[in-house]
């Protein structure tokens, strides 16, 4: 099944707002991050939807240390 659900992040951004200083993630709409990043005092960020498709499954990452 290919349904995605969606979600809203949250991304402060530090001094000149080119650096990203912290992400919050899975917030059930943006309103919701909104009033998050407001609570914490933050002055420079940004909200968007992010998805994950349901029918993702853990990939087998294998380390390259020699």
């Amino acid at each position: 099944m290919d349904v995605e659900s969606v979600v809203f992040g949250l991304v402060r951004f530090d001094g000149d707002g080119r650096r990203v200083g912290e992400i919050v993630l899975a917030f059930e709409d943006a309103h919701a991050a909104e009033g998050y990043a407001r609570a914490a005092g933050w002055v420079q960020y940004a909200v968007g939807p992010v998805r994950f498709p349901a029918s993702v499954v853990a990939v087998d990452v294998r380390s390259a240390v020699v």
